[in-house]
């Protein structure tokens, strides 16, 4: 049996094509022995013109609306050229002014010229420390914008270098050869600055190119890193960014189908991230992003945080390992190591080096992490898949300093479920993620700071190909349809409190898309690398909507988003917008 699935450009051809060596299901009496594979094919055209829509192509539904007052702006980098740079950063070195902002809005706005070229990851990095995280838009242009604020003691009054990566490959002879210029603009709003920001930032995993990166594969799934602690660090907690790429680009359609980000404190399980399900603008179908993206594509706007300030007590040097998990497994099963987890991480300190810690224990220390490992079953539509888990993990602490005591209680809980069923034509892949992070800290200072997530998709796909030339000579072509349904949800609340202010956000998103194509492919190598010679059918129809709540010592405003964008045409590939609504109402 074979699973089809499609990750895509658009219509001339791959430069780094994936290939996915999955699974077939023999059933042998009671065994069950996988070997089954899967071709995802990257794809891209040059013909792709004709919007007259917004501004900006492509562009995210979450909006960072600033407070009411004329911003100090920094332009960082305007019309920056990315071609051949792959992770070869830009570098920008800016001095922010001093003053007292009340937000700081980074907005990154990235253009393509000089042909065709695929959707490629942006990082975007202040003296190694990760503050974006994205993609482009594989054809014209895209905006987004993210909240700075948490970073505001790295940039103000300070000499910063900014350090941009789109991953960008060049390959003339495939005519890959479209060039992204970028544009980052930092606006400083004046106000009263936000109480208990951290001052002081260690980026993790620092890369040769000299910022927080590294990528996890099942030969090395963990990564570990010594943290040296100012004595007077009074809470610790730490951002981590991450996304699944090669064979994981789509683990949620994967066996196993289910990916945790385990953090770990001097051997001890600390944490856990539960990655979202992105979609870039050439995934599963290209034609569905084109132009309303996914949700967290062009920018990821839902920080995973983990508090680690118990693990003060310690003493002031850890070791902070991440680990992604069901790698290995997932190496057991295809026999391939190409399941690849890019991270970056930062570890953000509250320091008062005036008043040090005299001592420190550990009060709780329990953690729980149960994985019940893939289960097939054979049935009557195909192969059946599932797998489930849980984890628990709880830590407090009481903290002595020169000056005052504090307690500190961090409680995180979560659960995945994964479903599937899946023939040689025909895959349907459920995935829901749902966690939650409590952490209180009373005495010396009293913050808190409360996540809640869930993240579901449903996807359902099938795909047809009869080769039309000897499938054992490379290239040859076959034809090829199509055709699939998704639903994907976000739903995320995030408060912190630091003395008598309250800052918190609530986004609910959605995103639904139906439709396929059909047309006659070339393949070009083993790895799944494809030119779509013809099309022949091309429809498609996405919609989005989002509710989000941004509440400042409980005033601020909803935002109210809601989008439907079609494809009907095997000419003009860039699809249009049905309608636009984007409403804000104040909130007090």
């Amino acid at each position: 049996m074979r699973k089809f699935f499609v990750s895509f450009l658009v219509f001339l051809i791959v430069f780094s094509p994936t290939y996915y060596s999955l699974n077939t299901v023999n059933i042998h009496e009671n065994t069950l022995t996988i070997s089954r594979p899967q071709l995802f094919y990257n794809i891209t055209s040059p013909i792709l013109k004709g919007f007259t829509d917004p501004k900006y192509y492509s562009f995210q539904a979450y909006e960072v609306k600033p407070p009411n007052v004329t911003p100090v702006i920094i332009h960082v980098a305007t019309n920056a050229i990315f071609n051949n740079t792959g992770l070869t950063p830009e570098n920008f070195t800016i001095k922010v002014p001093n003053g007292s902002y009340s937000m700081v809005i980074m907005n990154v706005s990235i253009s393509e010229s000089n042909g065709i070229q695929y959707d490629r990851q942006v990082y975007i990095f202040i003296n190694g420390v990760p503050i974006f995280w994205g993609s482009t838009q594989e054809i014209n242009n895209s905006t987004a914008s993210v909240d700075l604020t948490m970073f505001e003691n790295l940039l103000v009054g300070r000499n910063v270098t900014f350090q941009a990566v789109i991953e960008n490959f060049y390959d003339a002879k495939l005519n890959i050869t479209g060039v992204y210029h970028l544009n980052i603009t930092l606006l400083l709003y004046p106000g009263i600055e936000p109480k208990g920001l951290p001052n002081m930032f260690i980026p993790l995993f620092v890369s040769k190119y000299n910022y927080s990166y590294i990528i996890l594969n099942p030969l090395n799934p963990s990564t570990s890193q010594i943290v040296n602690i100012p004595n007077g660090t009074y809470m610790m907690k730490l951002l981590i960014y991450e996304e699944g790429g090669g064979l994981d680009e789509f683990w949620y359609t994967n066996e196993p189908a289910t990916r945790s980000i385990e953090v770990y404190y001097n051997g001890s399980l600390v944490g856990v991230v539960n990655p979202y399900q992105t979609i870039y603008t050439g995934g599963i179908d290209l034609f569905w992003w084109k132009p309303i993206p996914s949700i967290n594509t062009l920018a990821f706007h839902t920080p995973y945080i983990i508090d680690l300030t118990p693990m003060l007590a310690l003493g002031n040097k850890g070791v902070i390992t991440v680990h992604v998990t069901n790698l290995r497994e997932a190496l057991q099963i295809t026999g391939s190591t190409a399941f690849d987890w890019d991270i970056a991480g930062v570890l953000m300190l509250w320091v008062n080096t005036s008043n040090p810690l005299i001592s420190g224990k550990l009060l709780t220390s329990y953690t729980r992490y149960v994985d019940s490992t893939p289960i097939f079953t054979a049935g009557f539509s195909g192969i059946y898949y599932q797998e489930v888990g849980n984890y628990l993990v709880n830590y407090s602490a009481v903290l002595k300093f020169k000056s005052g005591t504090e307690y500190s209680l961090v409680t995180q809980e979560g659960r995945f479920t994964a479903y599937q069923t899946f023939n040689n034509i025909y895959e349907k892949a459920y995935l829901d993620e749902t966690f939650s992070e409590y952490s209180l800290e009373s005495g010396l200072v009293n913050s808190s700071m409360v996540i809640r997530g869930n993240y579901p998709i449903l996807l359902q796909f099938s795909a047809f190909e009869t080769p039309i030339s000897n499938p054992n000579v490379i290239p040859y072509n076959l034809t090829y349809i199509q055709n699939g349904t998704l639903s994907l949800g976000l739903y995320y609340y995030f408060s912190t409190s630091y003395s008598s202010s309250n800052n918190t956000m609530w986004i609910k998103e959605n995103e639904t898309s139906i439709g396929g194509f059909s047309g006659i492919l070339e393949i070009i190598n083993k790895y799944g690398g494809a030119l779509l010679v013809s099309l022949t059918s091309n429809n498609a129809l996405t919609e989005k909507s989002l509710t989000a709540e941004f509440l400042v010592n409980g005033e601020g405003y909803k935002e109210l988003f809601n989008a439907e964008a079609s494809q009907n045409s095997t000419t003009n590939l860039a699809g249009y917008y049905i309608k636009i609504s984007v409403n804000y109402i104040p909130i007090s």
